[in-house]
């Protein structure tokens, strides 16, 4: 009966893996919200990007399916984390904006910005990444609150804001990476001891190398 068990939790283990990548592929979410999806029917249908988003599937620890999209800066949105999406989009906007008043597009955002801690994803939620995502929220509060700033001083705390903002794009690249990096670690383990014939040792193997990703996490 325990080697059944094992036999089990072993296919069970085998079956955390990446699955297949949809370059440029469209795709639709049943619980995105109304916002961000009048965000990517604009991206889709009338702005051509500068250059390709991609689009990454995988399949976490715990069997949850992730996907992200990423162009040649990197991530530009979660399909579970919308107001990331949307924030990134809304700045990609303002920066290549041509209006001389844009305030009111800024202000537009500030749901947004200020629910970033709350709805980011846990397995996102480093200590890296939560102290890009409280900057950002300081550079945008600051950037708000100067009603008697001039035309120059928006622009140079907009870049600000951007420039903090690319810190958590750039922090979130590297989550990303170390996330799946461990994760094929593991799997990788466990397929060495599986072939060997060896399955309370794979799964040994497999526990230990995953304990590294629930480090990462910052613990609330």
């Amino acid at each position: 009966m325990k080697s059944i068990k094992l036999f089990v939790t072993a296919l069970t283990v085998s079956s955390f893996m990446l699955v297949s990548c949809d370059n440029g592929s469209k795709k639709t979410t049943e619980n995105v919200d109304e916002t961000t999806e009048k965000v990517a029917s604009k991206m889709e249908d009338n702005e051509k990007p500068t250059d390709e988003i991609k689009t990454r599937t995988y399949k976490m620890k715990d069997g949850k399916i992730i996907v992200y999209n990423l162009d040649s800066k990197g991530i530009v949105g979660f399909d579970d984390w919308n107001d990331y999406t949307v924030v990134n989009y809304e700045l990609a906007e303002i920066r290549n904006s041509q209006e001389v008043t844009i305030s009111q597009r800024i202000r537009n955002m500030n749901y947004r910005i200020a629910n970033l801690g709350n709805s980011i994803p846990a397995w996102l939620k480093t200590e890296e990444v939560m102290e890009d995502v409280a900057d950002i929220q300081k550079e945008y509060k600051e950037l708000i609150e100067d009603a008697d700033a001039s035309e120059d001083e928006v622009k140079e705390n907009l870049e600000e804001l951007s420039e903090q903002f690319d810190d958590l794009r750039e922090e979130l690249n590297e989550t990303v990476k170390k996330y799946t990096e461990i994760h094929a670690d593991a799997i990788e383990e466990f397929n060495e001891e599986i072939k060997k014939g060896k399955i309370e040792a794979a799964i040994e193997e497999y526990n230990e190398e995953i304990k590294k990703l629930d480090k990462m996490i910052e613990k609330e």
